[in-house]
């Protein structure tokens, strides 16, 4: 059976009519314009994005991590922020768990992948790694659902504001209505009484209707007419002279403590918390582990204690201490590059230029490339400085391997062509080595305890002509004197009980044998010896395989003749490592022992003599 053909035209409608399906009339058949379209629904982070980039304008970049830290404890500092991402997203706390998860996450993928050892296929690292990364992507998730839920209290918020604005002007309308109803009535009434004279058209003309409102709303009823200015006293009259200040009266003994103690119970009552994004000065905890500060819960003074606290006296609260006052790191950096030229000038500080530097025949030879061989070259130069008799050893086998000749150690320790020979030479086949053993690139930074316990294993490093190892702040000349003291004695001598140069001093005696130490800062490492004179006098070198200007592009060996010229340049050289963003950071920051892995301060001193 064949169907009829559909018909032609709008659904609904016969063929032929001109009208159209989107015409609407109302009651009276009056055609209306189609109604509008729906709104399509917001994309999704829309709605809540500017409070997502209030919350934004918080961060900061992701902080660079020091490959000489292990990556381990690294990813320890990520779990604890995952925590802090979970305990807020449980607590429904949207805002800090958007910025504590944006940290891991940003962390996880930037700063973390730029850590030398994070592709190392030590199982340990791998299953940290593995770990790490599934967890960044539960954190991505939860923060697109976040995302989600700050777009449904937005659009939510929303709808509650246009509801009471609506409301408001639906009330507005209603009192207006009910003001011209209740003012049509008053002047019906007015008209029936017969109020008013009426023009030819039978109306009452302006005059009328004004004098029939004035009978309905007595003057008193009106407000009163705004007083007008006094007129302005001419330039030939003379102002009177102000009357003299009427002083307080003095308030007795009694009304202060009651003034006191009122002032007292309304700061009790008051919300004094500190806000959440505030603008004091960055902490450790803002960096990157604690959460934000929250408020605290205010205190509610009954009105018992309030009269108890107007009887008692008025406490005289102790004076708060006041905290110590610090340097800026950037007058320090003048004040120590002014100390450093002044012992130039008098020759007690002289910068020796070595023959080469650090990674200077790795593209011509890539056998020999010492890039980004510091935690090696240092230590080499140590044990040159302190063992020559198995260094010989060790110098004889690299001739017979590589068929080239050295030369022997001198009785005053390191020579400089001991130096350039352990840059160009002997550090390479070990970087190699070592690094092949931790599954690093080639020219990956090494931490350091992984190229000691290398050493130590080859008998490189004699483990037992180790002093010890010392660190913290080195900009605080009492974590640095252990260090120094160590270098002065060849052993540590606290007296008093002081450790790590904190609650006790140390006793510099004249060692006459030679100390070497590896100090590790600022993601490099550079040799410090000490070499006895005959005349009971001592220098201390510091050895730098890196470039520098002072001698002229190469490697350098500044010498210092006594023990404070070496403390003075030891400031220069720390001070003279920090960027902007160093000196802003420590200026905002006191000394924490707890997070010093993520402070451009920290350093670590290893000492053998």
């Amino acid at each position: 059976m064949d169907f009829p053909s559909a018909p032609s035209g709008p659904p609904g409608r016969p063929a032929g009519d001109s009208s159209t399906a989107s015409h609407h009339t109302n009651g009276n058949g009056v055609n209306l314009p189609p109604p509008p379209p729906p709104l399509p629904p917001p994309a999704r982070g829309d709605p809540s994005k500017p409070r997502r980039d209030a919350l934004k304008r918080q961060e900061r970049p992701p902080i660079p991590l020091s490959n000489f830290c292990p990556i381990d404890k690294y990813y320890d500092a990520a779990d604890k922020v995952l925590v802090q991402f979970k305990a807020h997203l449980a607590n429904m706390e949207l805002d800090e768990a958007y910025i504590i998860g944006r940290r891991f996450a940003l962390f996880s993928t930037v700063s973390l992948p730029g850590h030398d050892y994070y592709k190392s296929p030590r199982s340990e690292l791998i299953s940290l790694r593995l770990k790490n990364q599934k967890d960044a992507q539960w954190v991505t998730r939860g923060l697109e659902r976040i995302v989600e839920v700050m777009d449904k209290q937005e659009i939510d918020k929303r709808k509650e504001e246009a509801e009471k604005l609506r409301k408001q002007k639906e009330e507005d309308k209603k009192k207006r209505l009910e003001w011209e109803e209740s003012m049509r009535q008053r002047l019906g009434a007015g008209e029936s009484s017969g109020f008013g004279k009426e023009s030819d058209d039978g109306t009452l003309d302006m005059a009328s209707k004004l004098e029939k409102l004035n009978a309905l709303f007595p003057q008193d009823e009106l407000p009163p007419p705004p007083p007008t200015a006094p007129p302005e006293p001419s330039v030939d009259q003379e102002l009177p002279p102000l009357p003299p200040p009427v002083a307080p009266p003095l308030a007795s003994d009694q009304e202060l403590a009651l003034l006191n103690s009122t002032l007292a119970a309304q700061e009790l009552q008051s919300d004094g918390a500190t806000p959440w994004y505030s603008d004091e000065p960055p902490s450790y905890t803002d960096l990157f582990l604690d959460t934000l500060r929250t408020s605290t819960p205010s205190v509610v003074v009954t009105p018992q204690e309030l009269a108890e606290l107007e009887r008692l006296p008025t406490p005289i609260a102790p004076p708060k201490p006041k905290p110590a006052l610090r340097t800026p790191i950037r007058v320090m950096q003048k004040n120590c590059l002014r100390q450093m030229q002044i012992l130039q000038s008098s020759k007690q500080i002289e910068i020796i230029r070595l023959g080469t530097y650090q990674g200077r025949i790795g593209a011509s030879n890539p056998r020999f490339d010492s890039t980004n061989g510091c935690a090696v070259i240092s230590p080499l130069v140590v044990a040159t400085h302190i063992y020559p008799q198995h260094v010989n050893k060790q110098k004889q086998h690299l001739n017979q391997r590589f068929k080239h000749t050295t030369t022997n150690t001198s009785q005053y320790g390191v020579s400089n062509s001991d130096i350039k020979e352990i840059i160009d030479r002997r550090a390479p086949p070990i970087l190699q080595t070592v690094r092949s053993k931790l599954g690093l690139n080639k020219h990956a930074l090494i931490i350091p305890s992984d190229v000691h316990d290398y050493l130590v294993d080859e008998h490189i490093l004699p483990q037992d002509k180790f002093v010890g190892v010392c660190g913290g702040d080195i900009m605080n000349k009492e974590h640095t004197n252990e260090l120094v003291t160590m270098l002065a004695n060849g052993k540590e001598e606290p007296v008093g009980g002081g450790k790590n140069g904190k609650g006790g001093s140390f006793r510099r005696s004249a060692r006459k044998g030679k100390v070497g130490a590896a100090l590790f800062f600022r993601e490099h490492v550079v040799s410090i010896v000490k070499i006895p004179l005959g005349n009971g006098a001592c220098y201390y070198d510091l050895v730098d395989s890196l470039p520098s200007a002072g001698a002229g592009g190469m490697a350098s060996r500044t010498r210092c003749k006594d023990l404070s010229s070496f403390e003075a340049l030891l400031r220069w050289y720390a001070s003279s490592k920090f960027s902007e963003s160093n000196c802003d950071f420590i200026d905002d920051n006191e000394w924490d022992a707890g997070m010093c892995d993520f402070d451009p301060r920290v350093f670590q001193g290893f000492v053998w003599a």
